[in-house]
């Protein structure tokens, strides 16, 4: 019992301790002294970090260490907390194999009113498991499989607890899911020869019954029965418990596996037709030696029908209002079916939104989706849209859907108890109307510079569209994550009628992740992005039609920061003056257009490309000031936009920018501003001149086109740069957002 004992403080000393330790107070009192350092020495086996994190005694914030700034946290030594200290250290290394560490503590001046702890450590020899035995798992079918992560264990081990109590209570979850629900956490017994630094390990599992242990049976728990408990939210229920029935991940005369009843629970709350959900067994479900099993289904039931209205202001959609109805009992058998609708560019645009023909109408979306949760199993929920809109993307495209239809069908390949594990989309989408862009854009995309051929791009068009897609989400938080990782694999493939002399099938291929790790009061993010969009289903660059939409586009605050919207990549321009020289071609006169430094650029729209590469690193600290609310960030981006093959593929074509913002915490999300610095040079673009005839010309710098008329198969270079300001102001880029970049 001694030893049970010790386990049991030794666990208590290290789970509970440190979530404890920033409740203690270290905070100035006035004579006290601040802590500038914190060192460790000694530690071969386990980092500082590792060690600071189980400590109470820590240094003041960087900005007052090293900035020596009144900002952050001023922290003072407590001498009683730096004793504890010690003791802390060394149940963390016993508690990983090292019974006889020794640690000394030392206090040194560091300047005026202020100290510098040291730790210095000796670790001694690990204490290594001489022998490791399990018992009360010979009636277990599986015995073998259940134990074969304590394998590695049994010789020649490091007696490391913390790693044992995982694999165990990886083995008793395994039994909950197995068809043992009463499985207990095993009683452990460990002996310890100081002597030769030896350890005999035990553990026997058990059963435990309304308080009293019993061994585990030979036959599996299976479910006997179903009962309900429904709280109706008006007079009676609105969900019969039929619809129920095909919702979970469970029927009668299944094994009894505990993760069925979480994820069932999860499936139910997401109906969002539930205030409050519990999917358990019956108080009196077993009797000692009896293998049915009763589960109980309580649910209070929350209004089926729902309504939303928001407005807001951004910098690009000026102000925008949304509006959301969701009827949760569709016609019974809990269809849920769910109305949009959403307005942008109503009003107070910014000036070069307003001067922008491409983005100074107003947007629009309406759609009506029916959701058939249960139609298809209880893991599997088809969705069918019908959709009208507008949207448009600044300076590049405009895009006008007369009516539109999506089929989808989504289902969780790996749920993880009340979080999606890696839910997979299958999508069809349909849609009717056509896509406006300025004549140099068309011109430079696809090789149709007469007016006539563009006029026909821009007619009304159908346009198919399958995908694919796989998100795995492992962090934290979906408006602020700070820990974990986030991963988005997608696959589309389309055709559109128009444009059918060059064919018309294209793919798109999208893969972005994203991981973050927080230290203290900061959180390292970092980002990488890789899509392209290829000729049909070969690895070939697409050259073809492909509806401005689908390309590819870089630069934005959820981009590269250092460049505006869209704008990292191919740039067209329409400028409003060339020069002409006279020339003799063949002993015939010509004319050359050429745009030169005086030429004005009128409009600039980006074409987008078939090959993207963004990649981001940011460092935020939470200021403990401001209730922790305020956030500022470093950061730096790096990407870039090709058209392959016109463009060749190189890394040294990235372009890097880097900057620093804030962000404050919110409801809807982070508040946030940006300021990124761009020292690059203007992009180099195809240059244009639209006549009063109409007439399209390419007037770069160094073309041979007779009078600017770009011929069949023809391309105008991009060897026009505008003037750029040389002023420092000019290469800042500002950027105003909701949530994370990222």
């Amino acid at each position: 019992m001694r030893r049970a004992f010790l386990a049991a403080l030794l666990l208590f000393c290290s789970v509970a301790l440190p979530g404890a330790l920033r409740a203690q107070d270290i905070s100035c009192d006035p004579g006290d002294l601040e802590v500038r350092a914190v060192t460790f020495t000694g530690n071969e086996h386990f980092r500082s970090a590792e060690l600071a994190s189980v400590i109470v005694t820590s240094p003041s914030s960087f900005t007052r260490r090293h900035l020596h700034l009144p900002i952050g946290a001023r922290r003072c030594l407590d001498t009683l907390e730096l004793s504890r200290d010690a003791v802390r250290i060394r149940l963390f290394y016993r508690l990983r194999g090292y019974y006889k560490t020794a640690v000394k503590t030392s206090v040194k001046p560091a300047g005026t009113g202020a100290v510098a702890v040291g730790f210095g450590i000796t670790e001694g020899p690990p204490v290594m498991i001489d022998s490791l035995s399990v018992t009360g798992l010979d009636s277990v079918p599986d015995r073998e499989r259940l134990l074969r992560e304590l394998d590695h264990f049994r010789h020649e081990h490091i007696f490391t607890k913390i790693e044992l109590q995982s694999v165990i209570d990886s083995v008793r979850e395994q039994l909950h899911n197995s068809g043992y629900p009463y499985a207990a956490a095993p009683l452990a017994s460990s002996e310890v020869d100081p002597a030769t630094d030896r350890a005999q390990v035990g553990y026997q599992f058990f059963e435990q019954f309304r308080g009293q242990p019993l061994a585990l049976p030979s036959r599996l728990a299976h479910i006997r029965q179903i009962e309900f408990e429904i709280a109706p939210g008006g007079d009676s229920a609105k969900i019969d418990t039929s619809t129920i029935r095909r919702l979970l991940s469970f029927k009668v005369g299944d094994v009894y596996r505990e993760k069925d009843l979480v994820r069932s629970q999860r499936d139910l709350y997401q109906l969002e037709t539930y205030s409050h959900v519990d999917v358990e067994l019956a108080p009196d479900s077993l009797q000692p030696n009896d293998s049915s099993l009763t589960v109980l289904v309580r649910l209070n039931e929350a209004k089926m029908i729902s309504v939303g209205i928001g407005a807001g202001w951004a910098t690009l959609d000026c102000i925008r209002t949304q509006a959301r109805l969701a009827d949760r009992d569709f016609l019974g058998g809990a269809r849920r079916l769910e109305l949009n609708g959403r307005l942008s560019h109503i009003a107070l645009c910014p000036s070069d939104v307003r001067n922008d023909s491409i983005s100074n109408r107003l947007n629009y979306y309406a759609s009506g989706t029916i959701r058939l949760r249960g139609l298809i199993g209880p893991h599997t929920l088809p969705s069918f849209t019908l959709f009208s809109e507008r949207t448009s993307e600044f300076r590049a495209y405009v895009r006008e859907t007369l009516i539109g239809g999506a089929a989808e069908v989504s289902r969780d390949l790996q749920p993880r108890d009340l979080r999606p594990g890696l839910p997979l989309t299958l999508s069809y989408r349909v849609e009717y109307g056509r896509t406006t862009a300025s004549p140099a854009v068309f011109c430079q995309l696809f090789n149709r510079c007469a007016l006539a051929d563009i006029e026909r791009l821009q007619q009304n068009g159908s346009l198919h569209v399958f995908g694919a897609s796989i998100v795995r989400d492992r962090s934290d938080q979906l408006l602020d994550p700070s820990n974990g990782n986030q991963l988005h694999v997608e696959l589309r493939s389309g055709t559109t009628s128009l444009d059918t002399t060059n064919g018309t099938r294209f793919s798109r291929v999208l893969a972005e992740g994203a991981v973050y790790k927080t230290v203290g009061s900061s959180t390292f993010a970092a980002r990488l992005q890789l899509a392209a969009v290829l000729n049909g289903f070969s690895a070939r660059g697409a050259t073809a039609y492909v509806p401005p939409e689908e390309r590819l586009y870089a630069g934005g605050p959820n981009s590269v920061r250092g460049f505006s919207q869209n704008l990292l990549g191919p740039v067209v321009y329409i400028v409003d003056t060339f020069d002409v020289s006279s020339v003799v071609v063949d002993g015939n006169p010509a004319q050359r257009f050429r745009a030169d430094s005086a030429s004005r650029v009128l409009q600039y729209s980006p074409t987008g490309g078939n090959t993207l590469i963004v990649a981001s690193a940011e460092w935020r600290y939470r200021l403990p000031s401001f209730g922790g609310r305020v956030q500022l960030a470093t950061f730096v981006d790096a990407g870039q936009v090709w058209n392959r093959p016109q463009q060749g593929f190189t890394f040294s074509d990235l372009r890097v920018t880097p900057g620093v913002g804030v962000r404050v915490r919110s409801p809807i999300g982070p508040l946030r501003v940006d300021v990124a610095y761009n020292g690059y040079a203007s992009t180099a673009g195809s240059a244009y001149f639209v006549g009063r005839d109409n007439v399209l010309r390419c007037v770069s710098p160094g073309n041979q086109f007779s009078s600017g008329i770009v011929g069949s198969g023809e391309t105008c270079d991009p060897t026009f740069t505008p003037k750029a300001s040389e002023s420092v102001l000019s290469k800042l880029t500002f950027n105003f957002s909701i949530g994370q970049a990222f």
